[in-house]
């Protein structure tokens, strides 16, 4: 059985409270009672898998997942909001997170959503989730770690993470003053934005990477644990020429390891090969599994690991035992 640390749950609470909203992110019924979530760019279409908790256990069953650690995904766009507007939803996604991980203790694990338009309210209900709900720690955007001086906006929030020995899940995602997102997409087909959506999703991941594996950002926070969405996105592909041209125009420099003892990727999304490549780079103890389960298929995902040409050892600590020692910390 495998342990994914990458899946996302809405409240149907806050389904209602995103069904009342007239601007993105929204939830919109059809005339053919289709339901579409409507993301700040780009719409998915919603179902009971996001919200329906025994649906999601049973497809775990299916699948062979034992466990799941559960966020409110950030590009559906509420977190970065205006704080009038995020914090009473992420309030309610919380609470009821809260609730299945209760009931559902040996199956769930949650990760609380944060405000991002005030740091002291993000620090205040990240205690909140820690101290009262019990969570594992909190899921924070990408696009927070663009940069050094924007990670260091929530150097608090690691303070508290690593005093507590959180884990904190970095996820696709805007920072509050990207609020509103211009959809600046070209006007081709619907299946070419969606690839070249994919392609600017890893590229923003990537740059984080620089950011929490390249600075000394996460060296004060040894005993917290870190991991990043999507194999850290385009990042095992290009870390050789990153080096090569940083050689070429600073040879006395000295690039640092391109891991950390405290730090992960998941697997979310990727395929076989990419999974062997993040496995050299990273080494195979760095990566965990991820689903993004229900917006991609949690059996496409573990089959992904499974059909590598890393060896059982490798797999299996991929599937589980990486995560069993973030669990039992």
């Amino acid at each position: 059985m495998a342990i994914d640390f990458h899946a996302h749950y809405i409240a149907p609470k806050l389904m209602e409270m995103l069904e009342e909203r007239t601007s993105n992110p929204r939830i919109s019924h059809t005339e053919n009672d289709q339901v579409l979530y409507h993301m700040p760019i780009s719409t998915l279409p919603f179902s009971s898998a996001y919200y329906d908790m025994a649906e999601r256990i049973a497809y775990l069953d299916y699948v062979g997942i034992d466990k799941q650690v559960i966020s409110l995904p950030g590009l559906l766009g509420v977190d970065y909001l205006p704080l009038d507007q995020s914090l009473p939803m992420l309030k309610v996604a919380n609470d009821d997170l809260a609730i299945q991980c209760q009931k559902h203790k040996d199956r769930i694990v949650g990760l609380a959503a944060l405000p991002l338009a005030d740091v002291d309210e993000m620090l205040r209900e990240l205690k909140r989730c820690v101290e009262e709900l019990e969570f594992l720690g909190a899921i924070l955007p990408n696009n927070a770690f663009l940069s050094l001086e924007y990670a260091n906006e929530l150097r608090p929030l690691f303070e508290y993470g690593n005093k507590h020995n959180l884990h904190f899940f970095i996820h696709p995602g805007w920072r509050h003053d990207q609020y509103p997102v211009l959809d600046k997409r070209p006007n081709d087909p619907d299946e070419l934005l969606i690839a070249r959506g994919a392609l600017g999703v890893q590229h923003d991941v990537s740059l984080a990477m620089i950011t929490l594996l390249y600075t000394d950002f996460l060296d004060p926070f040894s005993d917290m644990t870190v991991h990043v969405a999507n194999l850290g996105g385009t990042f095992p592909m290009v870390v050789e020429r990153m080096h090569h041209t940083v050689e070429v125009r600073f040879p006395d420099a000295k690039m640092p390891p391109s891991r950390k003892e405290n730090f992960y990727v998941d697997t979310s999304s990727m395929g076989p090969r990419a999974i062997e490549l993040a496995a050299a780079i990273y080494g195979a103890d760095r990566l965990l599994v991820g689903t993004d389960t229900p917006i991609f298929s949690a059996q496409t995902g573990i089959n992904a690991i499974k059909s590598t040409r890393l060896d059982s050892d490798e797999i299996d600590q991929i599937l589980r035992k990486n995560a069993d020692i973030l669990l039992s910390r």
